[in-house]
């Protein structure tokens, strides 16, 4: 009895440039594998007829350098706690803003306290500034994720309606509020400042907060603001005060008094 044995290349195109196709017979490079590639060992790469190329190190991706050669190249993990790396960077901004022209509370501000809009001077009457609102997803379970939020806005005085006041003031404070899963916003950050001078003064204020140990979950982050203490009606010193506004035109106008809101999140690499 004879054994036939028949081995079927029809998988393999060799051209006549010395270019080799799998699974294809128009190769477009030297070796040209048209499916899945599995390598059991190791993968090297910059090597000539006589020099065997290098298989990387450990912790290496391979990538490609100039658009034109490939090399392993060594990625810069940050230091820190679990080694975070940056997942997402946003910066958010708002030419609108919000206008004060009564005085407010001047109480205490209590972490995780909820967004509240009153008349009442006994509660803080919190505003949103609404184009600074963001959102951002954390995915590692580790809790070892933050999220770092930079606020900057430019606070102005005016006069009030029949005031005559030359030298004015107004406090203020404002605020970061986080939304988890959809529930509501509560207050994690709050700085309280004055804006004091002639008619038009203004000043910038900024905010840095850092939120750590961040569980799995959607958020949404918003800058919020509110009045304090703005004079007295009856003595004639009632102040108007725009944040992320201009409320006088002649010393301010709607770009310079822009706010912005820059979102950094960090994750375990």
């Amino acid at each position: 009895m004879k054994n036939i044995y028949i081995t079927l290349l029809s998988f393999m195109f060799i051209s006549i440039n010395a270019q080799v196709g799998i699974n294809t017979i128009t190769p477009q490079k030297t070796l040209d594998v048209n499916g899945s590639l599995y390598v059991r060992q190791q993968m090297r790469t910059g090597g000539t007829s006589t020099v065997i190329g290098s298989p990387g190190v450990s912790g290496q991706l391979f990538s490609v350098v100039d658009g034109v050669s490939d090399a392993w190249k060594t990625v810069q993990i940050a230091n820190g706690t679990g080694s975070l790396s940056l997942f997402y960077l946003n910066t958010t901004k708002d030419v609108t803003g919000i206008q004060f022209i009564q005085t407010g509370s001047t109480g205490r501000y209590d972490l995780n306290s909820s967004f509240t809009t009153s008349t009442d001077t006994s509660l803080p009457n919190w505003a949103y500034i609404n184009g600074t609102t963001d959102s951002f997803n954390i995915t590692r379970t580790d809790n070892l994720s933050k999220a770092v939020l930079s606020f900057q806005t430019t606070v102005q005085i005016t006069r009030g309606a029949g005031q005559t006041w030359t030298t004015g003031s107004a406090s203020y404070a404002c605020g970061i509020f986080v939304s988890k899963d959809s529930g509501p916003f509560l207050l994690k950050a709050v700085r309280n400042d004055v804006v004091r001078g002639e008619v038009g003064a203004y000043r910038v204020f900024n905010l840095n907060v850092t939120l750590d140990a961040l569980a799995v979950g959607a958020y949404q982050v918003k800058a919020a603001c509110t009045n304090r203490n703005l004079g007295n009606t009856t003595a004639g010193t009632l102040t108007t005060l725009g944040i992320g506004r201009a409320v006088n035109a002649a010393t301010l106008n709607s770009d310079m008094a822009q706010s912005t809101m820059t979102t950094s999140v960090l994750q375990t690499y």
